[in-house]
């Protein structure tokens, strides 16, 4: 008798799953463009397509620095990826934070791990630290931007507490694998806390060091567009990059909003204030979201194009 394999039947949820997400995701990025279409194209002419374009570049690069810094975080906790896979589940995982609920990245992380053989504990450790990091890189960054915030009003200060507890997770990495272990307890793998592979300093502040690199890069887009709009430079750079890296931590406490809508847009707003006049200060606002928002779409277009909506290569855990 002739046996059916059954497994390609199998994947056929996993891929239905997975193409309704990214059609929602699109369907949230398609709104969040279709809500700011009006002026759109005067808020371009106004500080010119050069800028525009040069924003948007900076954007998309700014993603780079933190790709390898999870992905030295994914080798740190076991589970060693191609490259090729590696930039597909970033990216793409990634995009996923349009939804709203704040929790699809990681779920996207732990599903995209279990076709290659990796552990999904594992994935999603790699994934949550990262974020954790990325939130202390985010608050070093931002601190550019305290003595003009400051003067500008002294509650600022506020800054420096939150940022030494930001510190926590460096200066005590027993915290962050206590961390790690609570994510693999949720999923409830066959990974028990102790089996996971703690990062040692060295890649902890390798990685927040990427990811700094990629908090600036991304935040000099907000500062190329507020030059455009008539912002002395020296301040443009000092508060467009430590502003915006406020406003999208802000954005990252409230998780019901995707990608900190509307959050965002307020935080940035009130650090922007002092450089800009009011109706120039709306332009730059809504630019930033809808030329990252546009970043987002390309880049992912071109991984889906490169690399595909699927990979086949493994990942190699290391044996714990």
């Amino acid at each position: 008798m002739t046996t059916v394999d059954e497994r390609p039947n199998r994947r056929w949820p996993r891929k239905v799953l997975r193409v309704t997400a990214y059609l929602l995701v699109c369907g949230f990025l398609g709104y969040q463009l279709w809500r700011v279409r009006d002026g759109l194209g005067e808020s371009l002419r106004t500080v010119g397509w050069t800028t525009a374009i040069l924003a948007t570049l900076l954007g998309v690069v700014g993603g780079v620095p933190s790709f390898f810094g999870w992905r030295m975080l994914s080798a740190g906790v076991g589970v060693r990826l191609p490259f090729v896979t590696g930039v597909r589940i970033f990216f793409l995982a990634g995009l996923t934070r349009y939804l709203p609920g704040g929790v699809w990245p990681t779920v996207a992380h732990a599903v995209m791990a279990r076709p290659l053989g990796a552990s999904p504990a594992r994935m999603t450790a790699a994934y949550l630290a990262s974020q954790a990091l990325g939130v202390v890189s985010g608050m070093a960054v931002s601190l550019i931007a305290l003595p003009r915030l400051v003067a500008a009003d002294p509650i600022w200060w506020v800054l420096l507490p939150i940022l030494v507890a930001a510190l926590i997770p460096l200066a005590a990495p027993g915290l962050l694998n206590a961390f790690l272990g609570f994510a693999a307890r949720i999923l409830r793998r066959r990974d028990q806390p102790g089996d996971l592979v703690l990062p040692d300093r060295r890649i902890l502040f390798a990685a927040t060091g990427l990811n700094a690199v990629g908090w600036v890069i991304t935040g000099l887009h907000v500062s190329v567009l507020a030059i455009a709009l008539g912002a002395p430079v020296g301040e443009a750079i000092t508060v467009g990059i430590g502003g915006f890296a406020l406003s999208v931590l802000a954005g990252v406490v409230t998780v019901v909003m995707p990608s900190g809508l509307g959050v965002r847009e307020l935080v940035l707003g009130l650090t922007l204030a002092a450089l800009v006049t009011d109706s120039e200060l709306v332009t730059l606002v809504a630019l930033s979201r809808v030329l990252l928002t546009v970043g987002d779409l390309a880049s992912t277009a071109v991984v889906l194009g490169v690399f595909g909506l699927t990979s086949r290569v493994p990942a190699k855990e290391a044996a714990s």
